[in-house]
């Protein structure tokens, strides 16, 4: 057949049909308006990556219903590929997908990630505790002293230091407080959470420690503390302090269950401190 003029639109008719019956053909723009088309795709696929990264960031997950109107509107945009709206829906639903695991990690996480000084605990033990005593006996130590006092003026000569004065031993017939302990008001009072007795000073060599004496073990004849409790005024009281900081950041998982308290990780409702994690409480 003879060829068509320049600028007019072929349409090819399969033999033994006549263009009566209708043309068969699929009409296909011109080369430029193809490329423009696929550039137009291509800068609407990146618009929903970037939607779906804000959305990431901001904690929120995109809708799908919008993400596939916007597929569907980049494929009607002139690509006529079929891979168009399969490879747009594929990047849609990875980013969707990554959008609900980093809600979901948002949400499951944000009750372990408080942080900070005025941060308040949860699931804390109800008593008193042995972190609790130690920021009272820091409270009630005379702040202006630079040095740590050792001398509780008391005195040994006749008898030995009495139990009321804490941690002391008898030098030159003077009570003087043991090392890591401080005196103050004639009492000896630990400088520092870690040093903490675990002697209640009651007995068990006839009957058992007393309930009042808290979670106690006897050993040798004594009611000392269990593993996780230190002795005050003749109680054994749990020891929470981990000695990890959640000022800036949220407790490191590594030390067991904790939450923060105004800075300090503390191990929850039923566990003590050992060695800077978290362990159940065995009475």
């Amino acid at each position: 057949p003879p060829r068509a003029a320049r600028g007019s639109v072929s349409l090819s008719v399969p033999y033994g049909e006549s263009a009566a019956n209708g043309p068969r053909a699929i009409f296909r723009p011109p080369l430029p308006t193809r490329v423009t088309a696929r550039a137009m795709a291509r800068a609407l696929a990146a618009t929903v990556a970037a939607v779906a990264a804000l959305a990431l960031v901001s904690g929120e997950v995109m809708d799908a219903d919008i993400a596939d109107a916007i597929a569907d509107e980049v494929c009607q945009a002139g690509d006529d590929s079929s891979g168009c709206a399969l490879e747009l829906r594929q990047l849609r639903a990875r980013e969707a997908k990554a959008g609900v695991a980093a809600h979901e990690h948002y949400k499951v996480g944000s009750g372990a990630a408080k942080f900070g000084l005025d941060a308040e605990g949860e699931d804390m033990w109800p008593e008193k505790t042995w972190t609790d005593v130690f920021l009272e006996i820091q409270a009630s130590m005379n702040s202006t002293d630079d040095a740590c006092q050792t001398d509780t003026y008391g005195s040994c000569i006749l008898f030995s230091c009495g139990r009321s004065r804490g941690m002391t031993r008898c030098q030159d017939h003077k009570c003087l407080c043991e090392e890591g302990y401080c005196a103050t008001g004639g009492a000896c009072f630990p400088k520092s959470a870690q040093y903490c007795l675990s002697d209640t000073g009651g007995t068990c060599a006839i009957v058992g420690c007393a309930p009042s004496r808290g979670a106690t073990k006897c050993s040798g004849g004594k009611c000392v503390c269990a593993t996780g409790g230190c002795a005050w005024k003749g109680a054994c009281l749990p020891v929470t302090d981990t000695g990890g900081s959640c000022r800036a950041l949220g407790c490191d998982s590594s030390r067991g269950p904790t939450t923060c308290h105004r800075g300090r990780c503390l191990c929850k409702n039923g566990y003590v401190a050992v060695g800077g994690r978290c362990q159940r409480f065995e009475v």
